[in-house]
Protein backbone atom coordinates (compact mmCIF):
# COMPACT_ATOMS: atom_id res chain seq x y z
CA UNK A 1 0.00 0.00 0.00
CA UNK A 2 1.67 3.16 -1.28
CA UNK A 3 -0.15 5.64 0.93
CA UNK A 4 -2.19 5.28 4.08
CA UNK A 5 -4.80 7.82 5.04
CA UNK A 6 -5.87 7.73 8.67
CA UNK A 7 -8.62 10.05 9.79
CA UNK A 8 -10.42 10.37 13.10
CA UNK A 9 -13.29 12.69 13.99
CA UNK A 10 -14.06 13.57 17.58
CA UNK A 11 -17.77 14.43 17.16
CA UNK A 12 -20.25 14.63 14.32
CA UNK A 13 -20.67 18.38 14.68
CA UNK A 14 -17.44 19.26 16.42
CA UNK A 15 -13.92 20.00 15.33
CA UNK A 16 -12.21 17.07 13.64
CA UNK A 17 -8.83 15.74 14.70
CA UNK A 18 -7.38 15.12 11.28
CA UNK A 19 -4.00 13.60 10.43
CA UNK A 20 -2.95 11.98 7.14
CA UNK A 21 -0.35 12.17 4.41
CA UNK A 22 -2.01 14.09 1.60
CA UNK A 23 -0.95 13.23 -1.96
CA UNK A 24 -0.37 16.32 -4.14
CA UNK A 25 -2.81 16.65 -7.03
CA UNK A 26 -0.07 16.76 -9.66
CA UNK A 27 1.48 13.60 -8.26
CA UNK A 28 -1.90 11.90 -8.50
CA UNK A 29 -2.31 13.16 -12.07
CA UNK A 30 1.10 11.96 -13.27
CA UNK A 31 0.41 8.56 -11.77
CA UNK A 32 -3.00 8.57 -13.47
CA UNK A 33 -1.26 9.29 -16.79
CA UNK A 34 1.17 6.41 -16.35
CA UNK A 35 -1.70 4.02 -15.73
CA UNK A 36 -3.65 5.05 -18.85
CA UNK A 37 -3.65 2.11 -21.28
CA UNK A 38 -4.94 4.15 -24.24
CA UNK A 39 -2.08 6.62 -23.85
CA UNK A 40 0.45 3.77 -23.92
CA UNK A 41 -1.19 2.25 -26.98
CA UNK A 42 -1.22 5.54 -28.90
CA UNK A 43 2.45 6.08 -28.04
CA UNK A 44 3.20 2.74 -29.72
CA UNK A 45 1.03 3.71 -32.70
CA UNK A 46 3.04 6.92 -33.13
CA UNK A 47 6.29 4.94 -33.12
CA UNK A 48 4.87 2.53 -35.73
CA UNK A 49 3.80 5.46 -37.92
CA UNK A 50 7.34 6.86 -37.74
CA UNK A 51 8.71 3.51 -38.94
CA UNK A 52 6.11 3.39 -41.73
CA UNK A 53 7.22 6.85 -42.91
CA UNK A 54 10.85 5.73 -42.99
CA UNK A 55 9.83 2.68 -45.04
CA UNK A 56 7.89 4.90 -47.47
CA UNK A 57 10.89 7.20 -47.87
CA UNK A 58 13.02 4.16 -48.73
CA UNK A 59 10.45 2.90 -51.24
CA UNK A 60 10.29 6.29 -52.95
CA UNK A 61 14.02 6.98 -52.90
CA UNK A 62 17.03 5.75 -54.84
CA UNK A 63 16.90 2.01 -55.47
CA UNK A 64 19.41 -0.43 -56.86
CA UNK A 65 19.27 -4.18 -57.41
CA UNK A 66 21.75 -6.78 -58.63
CA UNK A 67 20.91 -10.07 -60.31
CA UNK A 68 23.15 -13.04 -60.98
CA UNK A 69 20.78 -14.24 -63.69
CA UNK A 70 20.44 -17.93 -64.46
CA UNK A 71 23.75 -19.79 -64.28
CA UNK A 72 24.03 -23.13 -66.14
CA UNK A 73 27.00 -25.50 -66.17
CA UNK A 74 27.19 -28.18 -68.90
CA UNK A 75 29.86 -30.83 -69.28
CA UNK A 76 30.44 -33.05 -72.31
CA UNK A 77 33.42 -35.34 -71.82
CA UNK A 78 36.34 -33.16 -70.90
CA UNK A 79 34.66 -30.00 -72.23
CA UNK A 80 32.60 -27.74 -69.95
CA UNK A 81 30.43 -24.70 -70.69
CA UNK A 82 29.39 -22.12 -68.14
CA UNK A 83 26.55 -19.86 -69.29
CA UNK A 84 24.79 -16.93 -67.64
CA UNK A 85 21.45 -15.53 -68.85
CA UNK A 86 19.94 -12.16 -67.90
CA UNK A 87 22.59 -11.20 -65.36
CA UNK A 88 22.55 -7.50 -64.62
CA UNK A 89 22.07 -4.46 -62.50
CA UNK A 90 19.26 -1.92 -62.32
CA UNK A 91 18.86 1.41 -60.54
CA UNK A 92 16.06 3.93 -60.27
CA UNK A 93 15.70 7.50 -59.07
CA UNK A 94 11.93 8.21 -58.78
CA UNK A 95 12.34 11.87 -57.83
CA UNK A 96 14.15 12.56 -61.15
CA UNK A 97 11.16 11.92 -63.48
CA UNK A 98 11.37 8.23 -62.67
CA UNK A 99 14.87 7.97 -64.15
CA UNK A 100 15.98 4.33 -64.52
CA UNK A 101 19.19 2.63 -65.62
CA UNK A 102 19.67 -1.05 -66.34
CA UNK A 103 22.40 -3.29 -67.66
CA UNK A 104 21.81 -6.95 -68.64
CA UNK A 105 23.91 -9.55 -70.38
CA UNK A 106 24.06 -13.14 -71.60
CA UNK A 107 27.52 -14.72 -71.41
CA UNK A 108 29.13 -18.10 -71.88
CA UNK A 109 32.56 -19.54 -71.10
CA UNK A 110 33.69 -22.81 -72.78
CA UNK A 111 36.72 -24.71 -71.50
CA UNK A 112 38.01 -27.59 -73.65
CA UNK A 113 41.20 -29.56 -74.24
CA UNK A 114 42.18 -27.36 -77.13
CA UNK A 115 41.30 -23.85 -75.92
CA UNK A 116 39.15 -21.70 -73.73
CA UNK A 117 36.66 -19.32 -75.36
CA UNK A 118 34.16 -16.77 -74.09
CA UNK A 119 31.22 -15.03 -75.73
CA UNK A 120 28.93 -12.13 -74.82
CA UNK A 121 25.52 -11.68 -76.44
CA UNK A 122 22.67 -9.21 -76.01
CA UNK A 123 24.56 -7.15 -73.46
CA UNK A 124 22.31 -4.14 -73.06
CA UNK A 125 22.75 -0.76 -71.44
CA UNK A 126 19.49 1.18 -71.12
CA UNK A 127 18.42 4.55 -69.74
CA UNK A 128 14.72 5.45 -69.35
CA UNK A 129 12.83 8.52 -68.27
CA UNK A 130 9.18 9.64 -68.01
CA UNK A 131 8.38 12.65 -70.17
CA UNK A 132 4.70 12.86 -69.25
CA UNK A 133 3.47 10.66 -66.43
CA UNK A 134 2.04 10.67 -62.91
CA UNK A 135 4.96 8.83 -61.30
CA UNK A 136 6.39 11.95 -59.62
CA UNK A 137 2.94 12.96 -58.39
CA UNK A 138 2.19 9.46 -57.12
CA UNK A 139 5.50 9.48 -55.27
CA UNK A 140 4.58 12.82 -53.67
CA UNK A 141 1.14 11.51 -52.70
CA UNK A 142 2.63 8.37 -51.15
CA UNK A 143 5.05 10.39 -49.03
CA UNK A 144 2.35 12.90 -48.03
CA UNK A 145 0.05 10.10 -46.89
CA UNK A 146 2.82 8.49 -44.84
CA UNK A 147 3.68 11.86 -43.27
CA UNK A 148 -0.02 12.48 -42.61
CA UNK A 149 -0.33 9.12 -40.87
CA UNK A 150 2.54 10.06 -38.56
CA UNK A 151 1.10 13.54 -37.97
CA UNK A 152 -2.30 12.06 -37.16
CA UNK A 153 -0.74 9.53 -34.79
CA UNK A 154 1.02 12.37 -32.94
CA UNK A 155 -2.21 14.35 -32.80
CA UNK A 156 -4.10 11.36 -31.47
CA UNK A 157 -1.47 10.98 -28.78
CA UNK A 158 -1.67 14.65 -27.84
CA UNK A 159 -5.48 14.62 -27.81
CA UNK A 160 -5.48 11.49 -25.66
CA UNK A 161 -3.14 13.22 -23.21
CA UNK A 162 -5.57 16.16 -23.04
CA UNK A 163 -8.51 13.79 -22.70
CA UNK A 164 -6.76 11.86 -19.95
CA UNK A 165 -6.17 15.09 -18.03
CA UNK A 166 -9.82 15.99 -18.58
CA UNK A 167 -10.92 12.56 -17.35
CA UNK A 168 -8.73 12.92 -14.26
CA UNK A 169 -10.11 16.32 -13.33
CA UNK A 170 -13.66 15.27 -14.21
CA UNK A 171 -13.36 12.36 -11.79
CA UNK A 172 -11.88 14.67 -9.17
CA UNK A 173 -14.67 17.17 -9.71
CA UNK A 174 -17.23 14.39 -9.26
CA UNK A 175 -15.72 13.73 -5.82
CA UNK A 176 -15.99 17.42 -5.00
CA UNK A 177 -19.58 17.52 -6.23
CA UNK A 178 -20.45 14.58 -3.97
CA UNK A 179 -18.66 16.31 -1.09
CA UNK A 180 -20.68 19.47 -1.79
CA UNK A 181 -23.88 17.40 -1.75
CA UNK A 182 -22.95 16.04 1.67
CA UNK A 183 -22.25 19.55 2.95
CA UNK A 184 -25.61 20.70 1.57
CA UNK A 185 -27.31 17.73 3.24
CA UNK A 186 -25.57 18.62 6.51
CA UNK A 187 -26.77 22.20 6.14
CA UNK A 188 -30.31 20.92 5.74
CA UNK A 189 -29.77 18.75 8.82
CA UNK A 190 -28.65 21.78 10.81
CA UNK A 191 -31.72 23.73 9.64
CA UNK A 192 -34.08 20.87 10.51
CA UNK A 193 -32.29 20.43 13.84
CA UNK A 194 -32.85 24.10 14.63
CA UNK A 195 -36.53 23.65 13.80
CA UNK A 196 -36.73 20.48 15.91
CA UNK A 197 -35.08 22.18 18.86
CA UNK A 198 -37.55 25.05 18.52
CA UNK A 199 -40.47 22.61 18.61
CA UNK A 200 -39.10 20.90 21.71
CA UNK A 201 -38.61 24.30 23.34
CA UNK A 202 -42.24 25.15 22.69
CA UNK A 203 -43.25 22.14 24.76
CA UNK A 204 -44.81 19.91 22.11
CA UNK A 205 -45.52 16.39 23.32
CA UNK A 206 -43.29 13.62 22.00
CA UNK A 207 -46.43 11.86 20.78
CA UNK A 208 -47.70 14.85 18.79
CA UNK A 209 -47.59 14.79 15.00
CA UNK A 210 -45.66 18.09 14.91
CA UNK A 211 -42.95 16.66 17.15
CA UNK A 212 -42.77 13.37 15.25
CA UNK A 213 -42.63 15.03 11.82
CA UNK A 214 -39.80 17.33 12.91
CA UNK A 215 -37.97 14.38 14.44
CA UNK A 216 -38.42 12.33 11.24
CA UNK A 217 -36.97 15.19 9.17
CA UNK A 218 -33.82 15.10 11.31
CA UNK A 219 -33.55 11.30 11.13
CA UNK A 220 -34.15 11.35 7.36
CA UNK A 221 -31.40 13.96 6.92
CA UNK A 222 -28.99 11.84 8.96
CA UNK A 223 -29.83 8.75 6.88
CA UNK A 224 -29.30 10.64 3.62
CA UNK A 225 -25.94 11.94 4.83
CA UNK A 226 -24.82 8.47 5.84
CA UNK A 227 -25.87 7.04 2.46
CA UNK A 228 -23.99 9.75 0.56
CA UNK A 229 -20.92 9.27 2.76
CA UNK A 230 -20.79 5.52 2.09
CA UNK A 231 -21.06 6.10 -1.65
CA UNK A 232 -18.37 8.80 -1.65
CA UNK A 233 -16.07 6.63 0.46
CA UNK A 234 -16.25 3.96 -2.26
CA UNK A 235 -15.68 6.55 -5.02
CA UNK A 236 -12.55 7.90 -3.30
CA UNK A 237 -11.02 4.45 -3.00
CA UNK A 238 -11.72 3.73 -6.70
CA UNK A 239 -10.33 7.11 -7.78
CA UNK A 240 -7.07 6.63 -5.91
CA UNK A 241 -6.81 3.09 -7.25
CA UNK A 242 -7.07 4.44 -10.82
CA UNK A 243 -4.21 6.77 -9.90
CA UNK A 244 -2.12 3.78 -8.81
CA UNK A 245 -2.59 4.15 -5.05
CA UNK A 246 -4.15 1.80 -2.55
CA UNK A 247 -5.73 3.80 0.29
CA UNK A 248 -7.74 3.13 3.41
CA UNK A 249 -10.29 5.59 4.75
CA UNK A 250 -12.11 5.49 8.06
CA UNK A 251 -15.90 5.45 7.91
CA UNK A 252 -16.11 8.75 9.81
CA UNK A 253 -13.64 10.60 7.57
CA UNK A 254 -14.35 14.30 7.11
CA UNK A 255 -14.45 14.60 3.31
CA UNK A 256 -14.13 18.34 3.47
CA UNK A 257 -10.55 17.89 4.64
CA UNK A 258 -9.84 15.71 1.57
CA UNK A 259 -10.61 18.42 -0.96
CA UNK A 260 -7.40 19.50 -2.77
CA UNK A 261 -5.97 22.93 -2.11
CA UNK A 262 -3.33 22.75 -4.86
CA UNK A 263 -5.44 22.78 -8.03
CA UNK A 264 -3.32 24.75 -10.54
CA UNK A 265 -4.81 28.10 -11.46
CA UNK A 266 -4.91 28.54 -15.24
CA UNK A 267 -5.77 31.51 -17.39
CA UNK A 268 -8.67 30.79 -19.72
CA UNK A 269 -7.74 30.46 -23.38
CA UNK A 270 -9.46 32.70 -25.90
CA UNK A 271 -10.72 30.65 -28.85
CA UNK A 272 -10.34 33.66 -31.16
CA UNK A 273 -6.58 33.64 -30.53
CA UNK A 274 -6.34 30.40 -32.51
CA UNK A 275 -5.97 30.16 -36.29
CA UNK A 276 -9.31 29.15 -37.80
CA UNK A 277 -7.48 27.15 -40.49
CA UNK A 278 -6.11 24.96 -37.68
CA UNK A 279 -9.60 24.14 -36.41
CA UNK A 280 -9.57 20.35 -36.62
CA UNK A 281 -12.68 19.96 -38.74
CA UNK A 282 -11.55 22.66 -41.20
CA UNK A 283 -7.97 21.37 -41.36
CA UNK A 284 -9.12 17.81 -42.02
CA UNK A 285 -11.55 18.95 -44.73
CA UNK A 286 -8.79 21.01 -46.40
CA UNK A 287 -6.36 18.08 -46.21
CA UNK A 288 -8.89 15.69 -47.72
CA UNK A 289 -9.51 18.11 -50.58
CA UNK A 290 -5.78 18.63 -51.16
CA UNK A 291 -4.74 14.96 -51.18
CA UNK A 292 -7.74 13.92 -53.27
CA UNK A 293 -7.09 16.73 -55.74
CA UNK A 294 -3.55 15.44 -56.19
CA UNK A 295 -4.86 11.90 -56.63
CA UNK A 296 -7.31 13.09 -59.28
CA UNK A 297 -4.50 14.95 -61.06
CA UNK A 298 -2.44 11.76 -61.03
CA UNK A 299 -5.13 9.93 -63.01
CA UNK A 300 -3.66 10.92 -66.38
CA UNK A 301 -5.24 9.74 -69.64
CA UNK A 302 -2.02 10.51 -71.53
CA UNK A 303 1.49 9.38 -70.62
CA UNK A 304 4.75 9.40 -72.52
CA UNK A 305 8.12 7.88 -71.65
CA UNK A 306 11.37 7.41 -73.56
CA UNK A 307 14.38 5.16 -73.29
CA UNK A 308 17.73 4.81 -74.98
CA UNK A 309 20.69 2.48 -74.75
CA UNK A 310 23.40 0.39 -76.33
CA UNK A 311 23.47 -3.34 -77.04
CA UNK A 312 26.60 -5.39 -77.57
CA UNK A 313 26.16 -8.24 -80.07
CA UNK A 314 22.44 -7.75 -80.56
CA UNK A 315 21.00 -11.10 -81.62
CA UNK A 316 18.36 -9.38 -83.80
CA UNK A 317 21.00 -7.69 -85.99
CA UNK A 318 24.10 -9.78 -85.18
CA UNK A 319 26.00 -6.56 -84.40
CA UNK A 320 26.34 -3.83 -81.82
CA UNK A 321 23.39 -1.45 -81.89
CA UNK A 322 22.27 1.87 -80.58
CA UNK A 323 18.72 1.54 -79.25
CA UNK A 324 15.90 4.03 -78.69
CA UNK A 325 12.22 3.72 -77.89
CA UNK A 326 9.08 5.46 -76.72
CA UNK A 327 5.88 4.28 -75.05
CA UNK A 328 2.61 6.12 -74.63
CA UNK A 329 -0.85 5.67 -73.21
CA UNK A 330 -3.79 7.57 -74.67
CA UNK A 331 -6.93 6.60 -72.77
CA UNK A 332 -7.45 2.94 -73.58
CA UNK A 333 -4.77 2.87 -76.29
CA UNK A 334 -1.25 1.71 -75.41
CA UNK A 335 1.52 2.27 -77.97
CA UNK A 336 5.19 1.31 -77.96
CA UNK A 337 7.84 1.82 -80.63
CA UNK A 338 11.54 1.07 -80.74
CA UNK A 339 14.48 1.02 -83.10
CA UNK A 340 17.89 -0.70 -82.96
CA UNK A 341 20.49 0.83 -85.32
CA UNK A 342 23.51 -1.41 -86.14
CA UNK A 343 26.90 0.28 -86.04
CA UNK A 344 27.96 -1.79 -89.09
CA UNK A 345 25.65 0.20 -91.37
CA UNK A 346 23.17 -2.64 -91.79
CA UNK A 347 19.43 -2.03 -91.83
CA UNK A 348 17.97 -1.11 -88.44
CA UNK A 349 15.46 -3.33 -86.62
CA UNK A 350 12.11 -1.80 -85.68
CA UNK A 351 9.61 -2.90 -83.03
CA UNK A 352 6.00 -1.73 -82.82
CA UNK A 353 3.04 -2.72 -80.63
CA UNK A 354 -0.45 -1.42 -79.94
CA UNK A 355 -3.17 -2.44 -77.51
CA UNK A 356 -6.71 -1.06 -77.59
CA UNK A 357 -9.26 -1.32 -74.77
CA UNK A 358 -12.50 0.51 -75.78
CA UNK A 359 -14.11 0.09 -72.36
CA UNK A 360 -11.30 2.10 -70.79
CA UNK A 361 -12.41 5.20 -72.72
CA UNK A 362 -15.95 4.79 -71.43
CA UNK A 363 -14.83 4.19 -67.84
CA UNK A 364 -12.51 7.22 -67.98
CA UNK A 365 -15.52 9.39 -68.79
CA UNK A 366 -17.43 7.97 -65.80
CA UNK A 367 -14.39 8.43 -63.54
CA UNK A 368 -14.15 12.08 -64.60
CA UNK A 369 -17.80 12.73 -63.68
CA UNK A 370 -17.41 10.86 -60.37
CA UNK A 371 -14.33 12.91 -59.51
CA UNK A 372 -16.21 16.15 -60.24
CA UNK A 373 -19.00 15.12 -57.86
CA UNK A 374 -16.51 14.07 -55.18
CA UNK A 375 -14.72 17.40 -55.46
CA UNK A 376 -18.04 19.20 -55.02
CA UNK A 377 -18.69 17.19 -51.85
CA UNK A 378 -15.26 18.03 -50.49
CA UNK A 379 -15.82 21.75 -51.06
CA UNK A 380 -19.17 21.48 -49.29
CA UNK A 381 -17.44 19.77 -46.35
CA UNK A 382 -15.00 22.70 -46.10
CA UNK A 383 -17.87 25.19 -46.14
CA UNK A 384 -19.80 23.23 -43.49
CA UNK A 385 -16.68 23.04 -41.29
CA UNK A 386 -16.33 26.83 -41.41
CA UNK A 387 -20.00 27.26 -40.44
CA UNK A 388 -19.58 24.82 -37.54
CA UNK A 389 -16.51 26.73 -36.41
CA UNK A 390 -18.56 29.91 -36.15
CA UNK A 391 -21.06 28.08 -33.94
CA UNK A 392 -18.31 26.69 -31.73
CA UNK A 393 -16.87 30.18 -31.21
CA UNK A 394 -20.23 31.45 -29.92
CA UNK A 395 -20.70 28.40 -27.66
CA UNK A 396 -17.21 28.59 -26.15
CA UNK A 397 -17.38 32.33 -25.58
CA UNK A 398 -20.68 31.86 -23.73
CA UNK A 399 -19.18 28.97 -21.75
CA UNK A 400 -16.25 31.17 -20.73
CA UNK A 401 -18.59 33.96 -19.66
CA UNK A 402 -20.51 31.45 -17.51
CA UNK A 403 -17.27 30.23 -15.92
CA UNK A 404 -16.20 33.78 -15.11
CA UNK A 405 -19.63 34.61 -13.67
CA UNK A 406 -19.62 31.46 -11.53
CA UNK A 407 -16.16 32.27 -10.24
CA UNK A 408 -17.13 35.80 -9.23
CA UNK A 409 -20.44 34.65 -7.72
CA UNK A 410 -18.84 31.85 -5.68
CA UNK A 411 -16.05 34.15 -4.51
CA UNK A 412 -18.53 36.76 -3.29
CA UNK A 413 -20.72 34.15 -1.57
CA UNK A 414 -17.70 32.51 0.04
CA UNK A 415 -16.47 35.80 1.48
CA UNK A 416 -19.96 36.60 2.76
CA UNK A 417 -20.48 33.23 4.48
CA UNK A 418 -16.94 33.15 5.89
CA UNK A 419 -17.60 36.52 7.50
CA UNK A 420 -21.01 35.38 8.73
CA UNK A 421 -19.71 32.09 10.15
CA UNK A 422 -16.91 33.97 11.91
CA UNK A 423 -19.46 36.28 13.56
CA UNK A 424 -21.81 33.41 14.49
CA UNK A 425 -18.90 31.48 15.96
CA UNK A 426 -18.38 34.32 18.44
CA UNK A 427 -22.12 34.39 19.22
CA UNK A 428 -22.11 30.61 19.75
CA UNK A 429 -19.08 30.74 22.04
CA UNK A 430 -20.82 33.53 23.96
CA UNK A 431 -23.88 31.33 24.37
CA UNK A 432 -26.15 33.65 22.37
CA UNK A 433 -27.05 31.12 19.64
CA UNK A 434 -27.11 27.34 19.34
CA UNK A 435 -24.25 25.39 17.75
CA UNK A 436 -26.49 24.24 14.87
CA UNK A 437 -27.03 27.87 13.80
CA UNK A 438 -23.31 28.46 13.60
CA UNK A 439 -22.71 25.16 11.79
CA UNK A 440 -25.38 26.05 9.21
CA UNK A 441 -23.48 29.18 8.20
CA UNK A 442 -20.18 27.28 8.30
CA UNK A 443 -21.60 24.63 5.94
CA UNK A 444 -22.59 27.30 3.45
CA UNK A 445 -19.05 28.70 3.54
CA UNK A 446 -17.63 25.21 3.00
CA UNK A 447 -20.06 24.59 0.15
CA UNK A 448 -18.96 27.69 -1.74
CA UNK A 449 -15.31 26.90 -1.16
CA UNK A 450 -15.83 23.49 -2.77
CA UNK A 451 -17.71 25.14 -5.64
CA UNK A 452 -14.84 27.59 -6.13
CA UNK A 453 -12.34 24.72 -6.34
CA UNK A 454 -14.65 22.94 -8.79
CA UNK A 455 -14.70 26.13 -10.83
CA UNK A 456 -10.88 26.06 -11.00
CA UNK A 457 -11.14 22.52 -12.39
CA UNK A 458 -13.70 23.73 -14.93
CA UNK A 459 -11.12 26.20 -16.30
CA UNK A 460 -8.62 23.36 -16.80
CA UNK A 461 -11.23 21.23 -18.58
CA UNK A 462 -12.30 24.24 -20.65
CA UNK A 463 -8.73 24.90 -21.80
CA UNK A 464 -8.28 21.24 -22.72
CA UNK A 465 -11.45 21.35 -24.78
CA UNK A 466 -10.26 24.48 -26.59
CA UNK A 467 -6.87 22.95 -27.37
CA UNK A 468 -8.42 19.71 -28.62
CA UNK A 469 -10.47 21.70 -31.15
CA UNK A 470 -7.29 22.71 -33.01
CA UNK A 471 -4.31 20.92 -34.52
CA UNK A 472 -0.84 21.96 -33.43
CA UNK A 473 1.19 21.06 -36.52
Amino acid sequence: MKKLLAITVSTFFGVSIFAFEKIPTQELFYSYLKNDADLKNLTIEAEKAQLALEASQIDNGFDISLSSGTVTLKTVGTDSTLSVKSAGVSASLPQASNLTFSATSNASLTNGNAETSSQLSDTKLNLGIDLISSSALNRKISLMQAERTLTQAKRNLQNEALQTETDFYTALKALLTSTSEIITAESELYTDTIEFESIKAKGYSTSSSTYKLAQMEVLSDQHEIESKRRSLLHDYIIFYKECGYEISLEDDVDFYDLIPSDIPAVAALNIEDFDSEKYTEIEEALWTYEINSLSRSAQKNFTLSANGGYTFNNSDTSSNTVDAGVSSTIGGLNLTAGVSIPLTGANPAYTLSATLSPNTFRKNSITKKTNDLTEEQELLAIEEARINYGTVIVDKQQELQDLNWTKESCQESLEMYEKLSSELKNYFEAGIIKESEYLSALSNAKSYKVKLISNSIDYIIYNNEIQSLFVTE
